[in-house]
């Protein structure tokens, strides 16, 4: 009797697992699969790593980014002032023990789209095409009413640095993203005439994809060529396997992932009009392409869209409202190195593109959504931050004390 009792026993706790866990993964299958995730990384670290040089600094940061930040994948790259190139990749490009991740595969750039943008505009300034205190109307001379007359006050400058009024946090959200509708720039500019920006250009920083629409629209009226033919051309995109996003995965690109997301899986390439995206967040390649490019525009160019020092001194608090010419800007010590950045994302992929005050560009690709809420402790800039520190220091660029942490 006593045996009959544990085994129905046993068979009841047996069958209601069973079915509270075909419930779960029929009902939440990303919070399922958020339960694995620390035993896919252990797998992933043990058996799809591969970098160029076996004891580079370098490897910390997919660790990081697959351990503790949630990424199915990774490429990390390390383009040194001298242009020496290390990589290190972690994950498997498609399924578990699958083709592991190599230097060439394909990620979403997302926003770090907006550096070239930002550098495509410095180009134009420095041939005397523009000016960065043009006005946004001037480019447009089609549109002449507006509701709001405070839209003729915005500049090239404001566009760049998030400053033209344009306000995604209302609760209208971003129009470049919406999901029940397509985006009024670049194909609807006529709705510039009869939108209420949330605050005056010029008063404050809110980050815009609107304006980085319109600064394509810029470049196409003042080149006469598409954006996407633009920046094809004057950035030899083609020469490094950079292309444009579509609705649609290319061959050679990874498998992302959604787990950390709560709205979005795959079909999410069916919602945004990509064609329309292209200034803000729709360039595509391998992080060693991306580094190669903007190691470029930064050494050989003469437009660089960074400066050969410090713009300001930053806040280590409030760094993300440090910009310059569309740049981020990061420098926690005021006479210490800065860093000069854009992070990216998109549904199941991030990115962070990082220029140093030395000429070395790190670049981080990474399957899957960070699974860390953002604050100033976890911010991507701040690990990065230290670990080109010491870096440097072991390289003899700084001073030994530079590496120690503060108190």
């Amino acid at each position: 009797m006593k045996a009959k009792a544990v085994k129905y026993f046993v068979t009841t706790v047996v069958v209601a697992v069973s079915f509270w866990l075909y419930f779960q993964i029929d009902t939440y299958p990303y919070k399922v699969a958020r339960w694995f995730q620390p035993y896919e990384a252990f797998v992933v670290n043990t058996f799809a790593q591969g970098c160029s040089t076996e004891f580079s600094w370098l490897k910390t940061l997919p660790e990081y980014a697959v351990q503790e930040r949630g990424a199915y994948s990774v490429q990390a790259v390390f383009l040194s002032p001298e242009k020496h190139l290390e990589t290190c990749n972690l994950g498997f490009k498609d399924k578990m023990f699958g083709e592991p991740i190599r230097d060439g595969h394909r990620y979403r750039y997302a926003s770090t789209t907006k550096l070239i943008t930002s550098a495509a505009i410095m180009r134009l300034k420095s041939q005397g095409l523009i000016s960065l205190d043009d006005k946004l109307v001037s480019f447009l001379p089609e549109l002449t009413e507006f509701k709001d007359v405070r839209v003729r006050q915005i500049s090239i400058a404001h566009l760049l640095n998030h400053q033209a009024g344009f306000n995604r946090l209302s609760l209208n959200g971003d129009p470049m993203f919406l999901r029940q509708s397509r985006p009024w720039c670049p194909k609807s500019l006529d709705r510039l005439k009869t939108l209420t920006l949330g605050f005056a250009p010029g008063q404050k920083q809110v980050y815009s994809n609107e304006g980085y629409c319109l600064l394509g629209e810029v470049i196409r009226r003042v080149t006469g060529e598409p954006y996407r033919s633009y920046v094809e051309r004057v950035f030899t995109l083609a020469a490094r396997d950079i292309k444009f996003a579509g609705d649609h995965f290319d061959q050679d690109e990874v498998r992302y992932d959604y787990r950390y997301e709560e709205w979005y899986n795959e079909t999410y390439l069916g919602l945004f009009d990509f064609d329309s995206l292209s200034s803000l967040a729709g360039l595509t390649g391998s992080a060693a392409a991306l580094a190669g490019l903007l190691w470029d525009i930064k050494h050989h160019s003469s437009f660089p869209f960074v400066p050969p020092s410090p713009a300001q001194p930053c806040s280590f608090i409030s760094n993300s409202r440090c910009v310059f010419n569309g740049v981020f800007q990061y420098q926690p010590e005021k006479n210490g190195m800065a860093l000069y950045y854009h992070e990216g994302y998109l549904p199941g992929s991030s990115s962070i593109a990082v220029v140093d005050s030395y000429g070395g560009v790190t670049v981080l690709l990474r399957s899957g959504a960070d699974k860390l809420q953002g604050s100033p402790s976890n911010e991507w800039i701040v690990w990065i931050y230290k670990q080109l520190n010491i870096h440097y220091t072991m390289q003899g660029v700084l001073p030994l004390l530079s590496a120690l942490p503060e108190n």
